[in-house]
């Protein structure tokens, strides 16, 4: 295949689109990814968070493996390992990338509030890692901390000041408000058309590996006006959640809910509690959120037709997101430190205009992405996942394993077990969900004695030294100092902690 689109969200959940059952509004392009594609219904996050996750897309490598595993320290997608870049670009594909990378930690310690600050020197690391052409959005909060492609333009346009006050100087807010802009200049908008402009100035005749990467809808929710009132809310499922399920506090998230808390809706909320969020903030957090989904869809759309209008039926497309979010699911929106499902299960549809209807329900993981990229590119090229359908045709994964700083999850058969450490406090924290007594996951039964010998078999699986010794070294690894940082070195060898 000459011609691969790679699609990819940022922090959607699975349940978001209709095809999946979303009934407050039609998500007509990824239903017709999903009418004409193979979909993988058991998809899971190999990292629960963004950098980690992206990294392993790039590179075929767990977390624990290529090294980057957090979004704050020492995890810079390195170029000592081969990259779906520098891979298909040798194999003679042109190669570009359009919207979010987060290839680096983000230097929030750097970070104001007022004033957009110099990024050249990542941009000049992304370009490094062998993409020809970039157009950054680097995420919806990092476009207003750091100048990359879209910022500058807004500069350009005289409207980053009004973009970076009401993001980040408006705590009346609480993480959800409507774009300030007009609708054209919203960053998801913007990261597809210059994903058309590339597939539009591109030679049919080129091979051709294109990352779009949209920002959204990962937080803030500021989704403009005219999507969210579209959203039929009268429909809307609704949150799961239990009155009592936080009355345990030997769960992770018993402080997200009482506070202090441990996901990132906790910083807007009084007393870092996300109880004290009333219900009709989570019902417009909630159709905010799904309408920055119908916005994207629209976009893929786009994107859709120009590949149509360029390659005929000969492109395919791998659509996926880096991990969910909890949407207000337990009480919670955010997904630092959460292993629910609502993090963990991802969308993941492989779809080519020629193709017909496929569903895959074994166990996949994202791990299998760069695999199956290469296999569609016909190019040999080491990785610790599986091409997804030879996968599926044997059964898909026995277990799978998401993973980043101080957490780690495995899922198997009808069981889940999380470890789960407070970096603050150093507490580590044991759960264990039967699935199939409990699918929302809202008991710990960790020290019931009938789940003894099965919670001990899959925590042999992150003991065994000889594949899992990094994986435990980066769950129980702390970094010196509450605020790493990570600077450019200025000798061509990257970033590097202060």
């Amino acid at each position: 295949m000459d011609h691969i689109l790679f699609i990819t969200t940022d922090e959607q959940h699975y349940q978001t689109i209709s095809g999946f059952g979303c009934r407050t509004h039609q998500t007509t392009n990824l239903d017709r990814m999903i009418s004409n594609g193979t979909v993988y219904t058991n998809a899971y996050t190999a990292s629960p968070i963004c950098l980690p996750s992206r990294c392993c897309w790039a590179t075929g490598m767990s977390p624990h493996n290529n090294g980057s595993i957090s979004n704050i320290f020492g995890a810079v997608l390195s170029k000592e390992y081969p990259n779906l870049f520098t891979t298909l670009h040798r194999e003679g594909f042109e190669t570009s990338m359009h919207g979010k990378c987060h290839f680096i930690p983000v230097p929030y310690p750097a970070t104001r509030k007022d004033v957009t600050l110099d990024y050249e020197h990542f941009i000049s690391y992304y370009k490094s890692l062998g993409m020809q052409h970039l157009d950054l959005e680097d995420g919806k909060n990092n476009s207003t901390w750091f100048f990359d492609d879209y910022s500058k333009e807004l500069q350009r346009k005289g409207m980053l000041r009004n973009y970076r006050t009401e993001m980040h100087l408006r705590p009346e807010h609480q993480g959800v408000f409507p774009f300030p802009l007009p609708t054209e200049c919203y960053p998801d908008i913007w990261t597809a058309e210059k994903t058309v402009d590339r597939i539009d100035g591109c030679d049919p005749k080129d091979k051709e590996f294109i990352w779009c990467s949209f920002a959204g809808p990962h937080y803030p929710v500021d989704t403009p006006s005219c999507y969210t009132e579209r959203e039929r809310m009268e429909q809307d499922s609704g949150r799961v959640f239990s009155p009592d399920e936080w009355n345990d506090d030997t769960k992770y998230h018993y402080s997200g809910y009482w506070g202090p808390g441990t996901t990132e809706g906790s910083g807007h909320v009084k007393d870092g509690a996300q109880k004290n969020y009333s219900e009709s903030y989570w019902r417009n957090w909630r159709r905010c959120y799904l309408g920055n989904i119908l916005l994207i869809d629209e976009q893929i759309g786009k994107i859709l037709d120009a590949a149509e209008r360029k390659w005929g039926d000969d492109f395919t497309v791998i659509f996926s997101s880096d991990h969910g979010e909890m949407m207000g699911n337990h009480s919670l929106w955010g997904k630092n430190g959460s292993l629910f499902d609502d993090v963990l299960h991802v969308p993941l549809i492989v779809y080519s205009p020629k193709s017909t209807h496929k569903e895959c329900g074994q166990w996949v993981s994202s791990l299998d992405v760069f695999p199956t990229i290469m296999k569609l590119a016909g190019v040999e090229a080491e990785a610790e996942g599986v091409p997804l359908d030879e996968l599926c045709e044997k059964g898909g994964r026995d277990y799978v394993i998401s993973e980043c700083e101080n957490r780690v999850a495995v899922k198997m058969g009808r069981y889940k077990l999380e470890w789960n450490k407070n970096s603050k406090t150093g507490v580590m924290f044991h759960e264990f969900y039967d699935l199939e007594k409990d699918p929302f996951e809202f008991l710990n039964v960790y020290e019931k004695n009938e789940y003894h010998d099965t919670i001990r078999k899959m925590e042999s699986i992150l003991e065994e030294k000889e594949k899992h010794e990094r994986l435990l070294s980066s769950l129980f690894y702390t970094p010196d100092g509450d605020e790493p940082y990570w600077l450019d070195d200025g000798n061509g060898a990257g970033l590097h902690k202060r």
